[in-house]
């Protein structure tokens, strides 16, 4: 090392200049102060990093926004602050922010959804990120009442569409615009499915959890990235576009779709999401009890959504399928099988239904959200039943 060289002492960083002045300016990330872009979220210590970034990635001369503070809570656990009052973290933890001066009283209102591991939305329709649109917010209710009976994978009750992940929000309009019916809807579905396509393509480094990377399961899990995904998939199957029937009337997909999906199944697998102590790893027990309750019934009954669809697609690829079609179990590792799910059976539909606080507390009867995170329950995992799993969504599997 040369002497010259001047070395950031911050704790974990040890990043080295040749003058001092690059080492003051690099040391201002490490503060408090950040400007964010108000397109994808990322975050800058500089307002003319922000600047050159908005003109370079999104061919926006937009002003800088405001700078903002993270909270005490997020600052103390070295986790991202969104912003609030209250930022999303406090909110989903059900604890104060320190941005809000409030205090939240634990079962006071529904537990809310975490948000994480979102999709930079840089080629999305500008709607994204802002407050919901009447629209848009008409179409989200169209998902929920037609849609979301057959693949109740998505706590309602909890969702808020103006702090969820855009990805996700806008995946549920699309499937909203499909079944609405109305006029030129279908179209714009297709719009808006195949621009949401290039994203997932495109930032594909951000979610799949490749070999290469050191992605385990002590890694947070972007689950709203992939229940968008997700419902990408299904869309696909659903619609004459991208998704097709084959010889057998199986439903297929194109060999880009077969690509993403077999991607969201391999990076399930990798993260360790399907094996049942991973799940409880994710919570601690100082979490409030309903919001673990929810977040670990989340996972399950997503988890059974991708094995559904799977089992749906698990038959392409045979020598009669056209060449543009891929089989779905070509890819290593991105095989799903009833002994891939080493979990519990989602309990207590009538809690996980719930939409108000006054169904919530009528469905919450005692002992449901006792030892959560005490009990691996081995001998219910759905891997140890000796017979074909069949997903219906109606029954309640206690």
């Amino acid at each position: 090392m040369s002497p010259k060289e001047y070395i950031c002492h911050f704790p974990g960083c040890n990043t080295s200049y040749l003058h001092k002045e690059h080492l003051s300016r690099h040391e201002t990330q490490h503060g408090q102060r950040s400007f964010q872009c108000s397109n994808c979220g990322r975050e800058f210590s500089r307002s003319d990093a922000l600047r050159r970034h908005m003109r370079q990635i999104h061919g926006v001369n937009g002003p800088v926004p405001d700078t903002k503070h993270a909270c005490t809570h997020c600052r103390r656990t070295k986790s991202r602050c969104h912003g609030g009052p209250p930022c999303t973290e406090c909110q989903r933890r059900g604890i104060s922010c320190s941005l809000d001066g409030q205090t939240e009283t634990q079962g006071s209102k529904l537990p809310s959804r975490v948000i994480d591991g979102q999709l930079s939305p840089s080629h999305i329709p500008p709607s994204i990120g802002a407050a919901r649109s009447e629209k848009e917010s008409h179409f989200l209710r169209l998902y929920f009442r037609k849609f979301h009976p057959y693949w109740p994978f998505i706590h309602q009750g909890s969702f808020n569409e103006d702090r969820e992940t855009p990805f996700l929000v806008q995946s549920m309009v699309v499937i909203g615009l499909w079944v609405s019916e109305e006029e030129n809807a279908q179209s714009a579905a297709n719009d808006l499915h195949n621009t949401l396509a290039l994203e997932i393509r495109k930032q594909k480094g951000a979610w799949f959890a490749s070999i290469e990377e050191d992605r385990t399961s002590a890694c947070s899990w972007p689950i709203p990235t992939y229940q968008g995904i997700l419902l990408h998939i299904i869309f696909a199957l659903l619609h004459g576009g991208s998704g097709t029937l084959g010889l057998d009337l199986k439903p297929s997909l194109t060999s880009a779709n077969t690509e993403i999906f077999n991607s969201l199944v391999v990076s399930c697998k990798r993260l360790g999401m399907l094996y049942y102590p991973n799940i409880l790893a994710q919570y601690s027990q100082s979490d409030p009890a309903p919001y673990v309750w929810l977040r670990i019934e989340e996972v399950k009954r997503f988890n059974l959504a991708v094995y559904r669809v799977y089992q749906a697609c698990s038959k392409i690829g045979k020598e009669d399928r056209n060449t543009h079609e891929q089989d779905i179990t070509a890819t290593p590792n991105s095989g799903l099988t009833a002994k891939d799910l080493q979990f519990p059976f989602p309990r207590n539909n009538r809690l996980w239904r719930s939409c108000s606080k006054g169904e919530w507390d009528a469905a919450a009867t005692d002992g449901v959200f006792c030892h959560l995170l005490d009990d691996t329950m081995d001998e219910e995992w759905i891997s140890k039943v000796d017979k074909d799993v069949g997903v219906d969504w109606g029954v309640d599997w206690e």
